[in-house]
């Protein structure tokens, strides 16, 4: 299979078709060498090459011309991606112009065709970066475009506010729910909205403080035109890929204030509880513990001590202890308790489903 690069040589004079097709013999490259404008478009439709090398001043029309066909006729379509380099006999041409077309690289005659040679491999690597720079960003466009379409079709109010509450964004649902137009919205805080303001806003921010989440939250909102309205609301932090707090999502919709279960704050107030006595117990434990496993591992590791009756003694403290250690770790980090009936009539906080 040939590996090699395909060039379209399009140039004049004949001396330099005749030098850049005899250095291309035992390089990278195969030169298809062209003297006029138009033969060098059809040998670059037919060929297809991976790069086109082009003078500015053709017989029969201008590099630039040339360049300017390519871009427009619909034959080209598929080799969009090809690059161009124009080459200049005096350097009196206005590269900004010409690099704004979309020429990928100029030089200036004279040149050696060795030269010549690496300067179309550098263009072709910095190219081909370019083309899988653009790629990468069509490819974050169009999904941006599609969560857009998603989120703007959702029968769901959902809006975002950074971390003091003002409004970022907000889809078309939201403004029919709250009756005022996206500008309207977006930069306003979300507590002038709520029916108890700023406290509600407070209130809110503190259950998030504990779970990071709400969900199935009741809360009474004030419409454009002045009508009271309950929303069932469940929110939920934002943060960036370094864990960063960005802001929080809010995904709502007007209920019935049958239809739906209110959140419970008492007990929201009771998981909190449970946690942070969990990691209480945590703290209050590990502190004696560790002096306690350590030493026993040491007496462990000591050669001396070599009655087997208290070595068998020292393994099962640190069995145990190992066994508190992970027990007080798992209740530190607990953030959703769950109980299990213990006796009947008394429960008790099971660990290890809880989460």
């Amino acid at each position: 299979m040939n590996s090699q690069k395909k060039i379209i040589y399009i140039d004049s004079e004949s001396k330099y078709r005749i030098k850049v097709k005899n250095a291309c013999q035992a390089g990278p490259f195969s030169c298809i060498p062209v003297r006029k404008g138009a033969d060098g478009l059809e040998s670059i439709l037919r060929e297809k090459p991976d790069v086109v090398v082009v003078e500015y001043g053709l017989e029969d029309m201008t590099g630039e011309e040339l360049f300017v066909r390519f871009l427009m006729e619909a034959r080209f379509r598929s080799l969009k991606g090809v690059p161009f380099i124009v080459l200049t006999k005096n350097g009196n041409v206005d590269r900004t112009k010409l690099y704004g077309l979309g020429f990928s690289a100029c030089i200036q005659k004279p040149f050696h065709p060795k030269d010549l040679l690496e300067f179309i491999q550098d263009v072709l690597v910095s190219h081909q970066l370019k083309m899988e720079e653009i790629t990468f960003w069509e490819t974050i466009r169009e999904a941006k475009d599609f969560l857009e379409k998603v989120v703007e079709s959702s029968v769901d109010a959902i809006m975002t506010t950074d971390t003091k509450g003002i409004i970022t964004y907000c889809n078309h649902a939201c403004e029919e729910m709250f009756g005022y137009h996206f500008e309207e919205l977006v930069g306003k805080s979300v507590s002038r909205f709520f029916e108890n303001g700023y406290t509600e806003l407070l209130r809110i921010s503190a259950f998030l403080r504990r779970r990071n989440k709400v969900q199935n939250y009741r809360v009474v909102i004030i419409k454009k035109d002045g009508r009271s309205v309950t929303i069932n609301l469940s929110i939920a932090l934002m943060k960036n890929s370094s864990g960063s707090l960005m802001g929080a999502l809010g995904i709502s919709k007007e209920v019935d204030g049958e239809n739906f279960i209110e959140y419970d704050t008492n007990e929201s107030e009771k998981v909190a509880a449970v946690v942070e006595t969990a990691v209480a117990v945590n703290h209050a434990i590990n502190n004696p513990l560790v002096p306690i496993l350590g030493n026993a591992q040491f007496l462990l590791q000591d050669d001396r001590v070599k009655d087997e009756d208290v070595r068998r003694r020292l393994r099962i403290i640190v069995k145990n202890a190992l066994r508190i250690r992970d027990i007080t770790q798992k209740l530190a980090n607990i953030s959703h308790p769950v109980t299990k009936e213990y006796l009947k009539g008394t429960r008790m906080l099971d660990i290890d489903g809880s989460t």
